[in-house]
């Protein structure tokens, strides 16, 4: 079984998912496309699910088990923890066994040395003390008179050296004595060490031989903090709890909420406890990273510890069940998006015993554990009690199918963490109560520039050409994490897109290989798979921040052939240290300079656990380095409630006229079941679940993206409520300009205040960004979505065409938005050039820029022969700087057959080396100059193709349409000055400013530096602003010529009033406040809402990824 490590503060997601208990579901048809690419990734996830499945079933049925204990090493046998102590059982003490013998031979040797070397030294004590005598008797002034006096010298001579015997014999005493007792303690501590009884004899007590002791001193020390534990420390495990349930209950039930929860006051027993030997560390460790390996490798210690529960007997009284632990759940019940019925569900935990191992790591700064790895013997056995909070309702643990499903869940979720799994916790992290990331999960990203793919083959029995797309993805995965445009009836496409994928260690650890997947998509049936390349992601981080070309033929997801060839360059590139030369204080730059020291506004800053979370808290990013991987934590919202104007009944004189909120509630009716959306760059990424019905709901969930560039992002954090019969209103929103919160740190976590809502609030925030040594350049640094802005057309035909064009009108067009030019707007120049140029500019809406070309058309248009395209310019918007005014000359084209020029790739400088033979059916006739902008994010021009029957889109126009009447979009795109000083700063100290070209970036390879893989691929706003809107002129010449905004005209008057109502709509005042208007306008939303996705079955779409969910 494969060995799996889970962290406490790991967020579920594609490689962390939430455990859920296997149910059987309908195989839906038109998930046909997915099951081939899942059968290109094989079946590594299906066989885990399998073997879970099988291992828990295994351990249901208590059968025995051997597996690699992940804490010690040893290959141990593990069973399905018992539901009774077994009272035959007495235990084994310690206290009660030996001491292991003495080396006793060691002593002896000890004592020996010892008594040689004082008898060597008494005996030259007693041989020099006369000769020395003797000798200063013979000296004069001293000799003695007689021979008595000469006797009595050498009489006393004997004194000193018989007291340095008396010294060496008490000497030796002592020492013999200390030895004596060092290695009687000594034998006490080896008992201690062993533990245990060497049952077989091999001369070594293993594990399972150790002793297991009783902790009644710990029992009373849990028995004293057990009443006195504060539930609210385990708020995001909670969080955790209801994920898990959210994602196994059925369809029926629209979400879970664990309203109450509590210790109760019967403490859970420590039955017994031993500790254990290490093995072999290296085996011990497999599968963790180095950082982790290095931690659990020092001074550490393992134990083992058995625990058990059972309740006391409880009445039906909510009072005596809540003596034992219990969650009080409620599960609201109903149609989605119709009605929800909440049923309040009171489960008691009745009774648990299991056997849990652990590793933890020794420090020596307070609180003295850090890393701690933990894993279960077993699952535990967990019985509960399970009693809808209603007399008239059994104990669903009665029931057989609700019985079986609840242990199954239970049995899924404990699965996880059954050795040789295991779960790792920061006990350090966690006691200081520290839950803001300093560092971002990915160590670095992979960038992907897919150019090109030759020789594909016909799919279809049909024989027409293939509509060829390349996704993204990681082999065993399967799910698609980026994909290219849809090129039709093509053999040989030019893609020319760009593509970055975050790194986790967890994608090395499981052998994850980089597939890029080559597909052709059908419009009735499932896209076919064309072929895929796997590239080794391990091999990349070895040569990491060198970028490869690669030719590499496709490999076959069948037994059947095929040909065909992928151009791609592809490259591993790793975070940044923070930069020291621009380390700061660390303060959040909301608060003002002079007022920074101040004790009022001393915050308290996240814990840094090492140097570099330590650099992080206090170092700006570097303006050098702008792309990166960028963090987004929702962690809560405080004080949620709805905006109440007014009162349902008129008020009266003396009356408040609205209230005042003074009464907090964190549970009840009237409250909202909020969900928060993340939106970068003014693109979706991630959604939270729905916390039903609470004034604090807590998410602590988030997501990680790769950005382009940090210094011109921006995130916005939308907070709706899910609402019965009506659309979900925005209780309110925060907008972030990255380049104004990263002042002074790379990672900031502040409260801000719900806006522009419907609801009030606050809530807690934490944005990270860790710069990748990546140097995209300048035209990829953009955002996705914005605004084309075109001032002026000017053509240079040859001779041959200039008057055939100088007739022509203009067609501008992405793929989704249009605009023309008049052949009145068009005038001929003295040089023989023709430009076409309008009063105002026009203003094209672009969403997947980097994907999509800008094509100018010159149609003329007769009676006879109606409207014909004469010539054809394009230009690539990823060959655009964002916010610049440019001027880009263009090749101007004839062909008989345009459409493989609108979807493949050409340079503006028209090079089409690149291309096949249809290279020769085109034809250039000259050059274009666009005199063009790109302006980025949502804008006013957007309405028309936001703004209509697709939900998710109106929603983001609703996002944009707050923002943008609140002056917030002034800022999008922008960069703060504090950024342009510091970008000036690290110009003058490289002495050059200039800008990051595709030569000089360093993810980018000379075409003509490919390799070649010849083996196989399986190795303060005027809100009404809107130029493309009729009404704009007439708005405000009726402000011009009426100062007072009236007027007696009734058409105008209707649309003053539809805008006055658009307004307070925002709020839920006007029409908008009554509940049957909100209602048929969802029924109007959701209707155009089917109708899109009824048309959208028949369009072509390729394989791309969803957005980021917390379920």
């Amino acid at each position: 079984m494969e060995r799996q490590n889970h962290k406490l503060h790991e967020a579920y997601s594609v490689n962390n998912p939430i455990p859920t208990v296997p149910l059987k579901s309908i195989i839906d048809p038109r998930k046909g496309t997915e099951g081939k690419a899942k059968k290109v990734a094989g079946h590594q996830q299906d066989d885990e699910q399998k073997q879970n499945e099988k291992f828990a079933g295994k351990m249901e049925d208590s059968k025995e088990i051997p597996v690699k204990d992940p804490v010690t090493g040893d290959d141990v046998t593990i069973k399905h923890g018992s539901e009774e102590p077994d009272p035959r059982t007495h235990g084994e003490n310690i206290l009660d066994q030996n001491f292991p013998p003495p080396d006793w031979a060691a002593h002896r040797r000890r004592v020996v040395s010892i008594t040689t070397q004082l008898i060597t030294r008494i005996t030259f004590a007693y041989t020099l003390s006369p000769l020395l005598v003797y000798t200063l008797s013979h000296l004069p002034y001293l000799k003695p008179s007689s021979t008595t006096g000469m006797s009595i010298l050498l009489l006393l001579s004997l004194v000193p050296p018989t007291l340095f015997a008396w010294g060496c014999l008490y000497k030796l005493r002592n020492d013999a004595d200390s030895d004596f007792d060092d290695r009687i303690w000594h034998a006490e501590r080896e008992r201690g060490w062993r533990g245990g009884k060497d049952r077989d004899n091999d001369g070594t007590v293993e594990g399972e031989e150790r002793f297991k002791e009783s902790a009644e001193w710990a029992n009373d020390l849990v028995k004293g903090v057990w009443p006195i534990i504060n539930p609210d420390m385990f708020d995001s495990l909670l969080d955790m709890l209801e994920d898990i349930m959210q994602s196994s209950v059925p369809r029926f039930i629209h979400s879970v909420r664990v309203s109450d929860f509590g210790f109760g006051t019967t403490p859970m027993r420590i039955t017994s406890v031993r500790s254990l030997p290490d093995a072999a560390t290296d085996d011990v460790l497999e599968g963790l990273d180095e950082k982790e390996k290095k931690s659990l490798n020092g001074e550490h210690v393992n134990l083992e510890v058995s625990f058990a529960y059972r309740a006391l007997p409880s009445g039906s009284s909510v009072d005596t069940k809540a003596h034992n632990p219990h969650l009080l759940t409620e599960f609201f019940l109903g149609m989605r998006g119709m009605f929800a019925e909440s049923v309040p569900v009171w489960v008691e935990l009745t009774g648990v015993a299991g056997t849990a191992r652990v590793r933890m790591e020794l420090i020596p700064d307070p609180p003295f554990i850090k890393t701690t790895l933990v894993t279960l013997m077993g699952l535990p056995s967990i019985s509960l009690s399970v009693v809808p909070m209603s007399e008239r309702l059994p104990n669903v643990m009665n029931i057989p199918l609700l019985s079986d499903f609840i242990a199954k869940s239970i049995n899924a979720a404990a699965a996880e963490y059954v050795a040789p799994k295991s779960l790792t916790l920061d006990l350090q992290q966690l006691i200081s109560g520290d839950d803001i990331k300093k560092d971002t999960q990915a160590m670095g990203v992979l960038i992907v520039h897919i150019h090109r793919a030759v020789g594909l083959k016909k799919m279809d029995a049909s024989d027409e050409k293939p509509d060829p797309y390349v996704t993204l993805t990681y082999s065993k995965q399967g799910k698609p994490m980026f994909s290219t445009r849809i090129i039709e009836g093509d053999l040989n496409p030019i893609f020319e897109e760009m593509a970055a994928l975050p790194v986790d260690p967890n994608t090395v650890k499981i052998g994850e290989k980089l597939s890029l997947q080559l597909w052709d998509s059908d419009r009735a049936s499932a896209d076919d798979m064309m072929g895929f390349v796997e590239v080794n992601i391990t091999d990349l981080i070895r040569n990491k921040n060198k970028p490869v070309r690669r030719w590499t033929p496709l490999a076959s997801p069948d037994d059947e052939s095929r040909p065909g060839e992928i151009e791609y360059t592809v490259g591993y590139y790793s975070k940044l240290p923070p930069n020291s030369a621009f380390k700061t204080d660390g303060h959040d730059p909301g608060i003002p300079d002079d007022l920074k020291d101040d004790p009022a506004f001393q915050q308290a800053r996240a814990v840094a656990l090492n140097d570099l979370e330590a650099a992080v808290l206090c170092t700006p990013p570097d303006p050098e380095w702008p792309s990166g991987i960028l963090s987004v934590q929702v962690h809560e919202i405080r004080g949620l409630t709805i905006k109440k104007f007014g009162k349902e009944n008129r008020g009266q004189a003396g009356e408040k006229g609205q209230e005042d909120g003074e009464t907090e509630q964190e549970q009840g009716e009237g409250l909202p079941s909020s969900y928060a959306s993340i939106e970068i760059n003014d693109q979706l990424v991630y959604s939270t679940r729905v916390k039903p019905v609470t004034a604090t709901p807590i998410f602590n969930a988030g997501t990680e993206r790769f950005i382009r560039d940090w210094r011109t992002a921006h995130v916005n954090v939308v907070v709706r409520d899910q609402r019965m019969r009506e659309n979900d209103p925005v209780l309110g929103m925060v907008f972030l300009k990255l380049s104004d919160l990263l002042v002074n740190a790379s990672e900031i976590t502040r409260f801000y205040s719900l806006e522009h809502g419907v609801g009030y609030g606050q809530i807690r925030i934490s944005v990270l960004f860790r710069p990748v040594q990546a140097k995209l350049p300048q035209s990829l640094l953009g955002f996705d979505t914005g605004t084309l802005v075109v001032r002026n057309v000017r053509a240079k035909p040859d001779a041959q065409h200039a008057d055939e064009l100088a007739k022509c009108e203009l067609h501008m067009k992405t793929y989704t938005s249009s605009a023309k030019l008049s052949r009145s707007t068009s005038e001929k120049q003295e040089d023989g050039s023709i430009t076409w140029s309008a009063s105002d500019p026009s203003e094209i809406p672009v969403q997947k820029r980097y994907s999509s070309a800008f094509m100018v058309a010159f149609k003329s248009s007769s009676v006879l022969t109606g409207s014909k395209k004469r010539a054809l310019a394009v230009l690539w918007l990823r060959d655009l700087v964002d916010n610049e005014a440019q001027t880009i000359t263009v090749t101007l084209w004839q062909s008989e057959d345009y459409e493989r020029l609108k979807q493949n790739y050409v340079p503006p400088d028209g090079d089409l080396s690149a291309w096949d033979e249809d290279k020769e059916k085109m034809h250039k006739i000259g050059t274009v100059e666009l005199d063009v902008a790109f302006t980025p994010g949502i804008t006013a021009a957007h309405e028309g193709i936001m703004n209509r029957k697709n939900k998710a889109m109106k929603q983001q126009w609703e996002e944009f349409d707050r923002r943008d009447a609140a002056g917030l979009t002034e800022k999008v795109g922008q960069e703060s000055s504090s950024v342009q000083e510091a970008e000036v700063r690290e110009a003058r100290r490289h002495d050059s400013g200039t800008a990051v070209s595709e030569a000089s970036s360093n993810t980018w390879v000379n075409p003509e530096d490919v390799q070649m893989d010849v083996h196989d691929a399986e190795g303060g706003v005027d809100e009404n602003h809107d130029h493309d809107n009729p009404d704009y002129d007439d708005g405000h010449e009726s402000e011009q010529e009426e100062g007072d905004g009236h007027t007696r005209n009734p058409i105008k008057k209707l649309k003053q009033w539809r805008s006055h109502e658009h307004e307070l709509g925002r709020e839920h005042r006007g029409i908008k406040q009554a509940k049957p208007a909100r209602t048929a306008e969802w029924i109007k939303d959701n209707v155009e809402n089917a109708v899109d996705k009824v048309e959208g079955r028949f369009k072509q779409k390729s394989r791309e990824p969803d957005v980021e969910t917390e379920v």
